[in-house]
């Protein structure tokens, strides 16, 4: 984004409000995202009604409009005036506006305080260690950065890949030209190469929870009331909105529930619990934080959440009365139970106003109305491109369950294959002559 004054490049300023503002290098003014004011001026709400009931000078220059470069409109506040686009919603203030719009908006809410003149301090510091970045048409876009991330550790998986092949077959075809079948391929023969293959799988994975545990990492949390449309994380907590849901089993009242049914199926070394029915509640709730709330759509969710309550059938072959009861609202048969098949259920959920953790991409309400409150303007929901991830847990914790995750797979997939095609070629093959 350029200034619209002299086309600096403007430059991106962290503040303790929140947000990071654009601001002139030159000193000419700051670039608000729609939202943004609301970290800035206590009663914004009189602002927004000041700003509606005033109308653009007669005969006034139109500046662009740095983001999307369509004229701006003219609104005069009291003794200053702010420029506003009414294609994407964004405010240019001239230097020392943002201060008198503090100043004159005051008194709601808990005080704000700002030193704008360290904004313009800042960027122009920035801007002198950094020439290039002040320079049109040198600047990265905010995701660049994270985007150039991913595709270097996806240069080094494919690279250690094709390495790593090269040399297992150069290995193979030194070793298998004499190689006979020691003994005819057997059910832990097929295990070995699934494990092969399942060892790769692993690698591959790895790189995708690295990649989410970088994403994570990269993106500050943000207050409610200064979200912007796209990619965001927030802490708060969760409240209903149409009133509070039932856990399917406990019947314990929440504004979030997920459950899972499994049955134990084979027989013999064959054994393994078999999911038969899962559900998670697609009903939305709202995050709340110290400076206001959004409503989330759990819908396409990936919930990290600890296991609040589990059921298992007992030596009789019976649940207690109220997991039966919750599995018959779900609809899941209980007829074909035996002390041979036993039967677990479990449930989470998020009970109202407990803090929780969500990372999702805040889109534009369509059923709601145009408004500075994110509250009716903006939802929490899921996007193709992006992850959308609700946890009752810190984020320090998902962070660590995410890293200990990364580092087992990248670590533990490859010595899988290893071990895996080693033993393929120790018992199952023998060179001769």
């Amino acid at each position: 984004m350029k200034c619209p004054q002299c086309q600096a490049k403007l430059i991106e300023v962290p503040t303790m409000e929140g947000p990071q503002l654009d601001v002139c290098p030159n000193a000419h003014g700051l670039w608000l995202d729609p939202a943004e004011i609301n970290l800035f001026v206590e009663d914004y709400r009189s602002l927004t009604a000041e700003v509606g009931q005033s109308a653009t000078p007669t005969g006034s220059p139109l500046a662009p409009c740095p983001r999307c470069a369509r004229p701006m409109e003219h609104h005069p506040v009291g003794d200053t005036t702010v420029m506003l686009c009414a294609a994407c919603h964004g405010w240019w203030l001239a230097q020392g506006t943002l201060t008198q719009l503090n100043c004159r908006h005051s008194g709601v809410g808990a005080p704000i305080q700002l030193d704008e003149p360290a904004f313009y301090s800042r960027a122009s510091r920035k801007a002198a260690a950094s020439p290039q970045a002040a320079a049109p048409g040198l600047g990265r876009r905010p995701g660049d950065a994270g985007s150039a991330g991913i595709w270097v550790w996806a240069l080094i998986g494919v690279m250690a890949f094709m390495i790593g092949g090269i040399l297992l077959w150069s290995g193979i075809r030194q070793y298998l030209p004499g190689a006979q079948w020691v003994r005819r391929p057997d059910d832990m023969f097929f295990y070995q190469v699934g494990g092969v293959v399942g060892g790769v799988g692993l690698f591959g994975y790895g790189f995708v929870l690295n990649r989410k545990k970088r994403l994570i990492e990269s993106i500050p949390t943000s207050p409610i009331r200064a979200l912007a449309v796209g990619l965001v994380k927030v802490a708060g907590a969760a409240q209903p909105i149409e009133g509070l849901l039932e856990a399917p089993f406990s019947r314990t009242p929440c504004v979030l529930y997920s459950c899972h049914v499994e049955e134990r199926q084979g027989s013999g070394k064959h054994q393994r619990w078999v999911t038969t029915a899962k559900g998670v509640s697609e009903q939305p709730f709202s995050i709340q934080d110290q400076t206001g709330a959004v409503m989330v759509v759990p819908f396409d969710a990936e919930l990290v959440m600890r296991v609040d309550r589990s059921y298992r059938t007992n030596w009789l072959g019976s649940l207690p009365a109220n997991a039966e009861a919750g599995l018959t609202r779900l609809g899941v048969s209980t007829s074909s139970w035996s002390l041979n098949n036993p039967m677990r259920c479990s449930e989470s959920y998020i009970l109202p106003g407990e803090v929780i953790y969500v990372l999702g991409t805040a889109q534009d309400n369509p059923l709601g109305h145009a408004s500075f409150d994110n509250a009716t303007r903006l939802y929490l929901g899921s996007s193709r491109d992006e992850p959308f991830i609700i946890s009752d847990r810190s984020e320090q914790e998902l962070l660590s369950q995410l890293g200990w995750k990364t580092k087992a797979t990248l670590y533990g997939g490859p010595a899988l294959t290893v071990a895996c095609w080693y033993a393929i070629l120790k018992f199952y093959l023998v060179t001769g002559p």
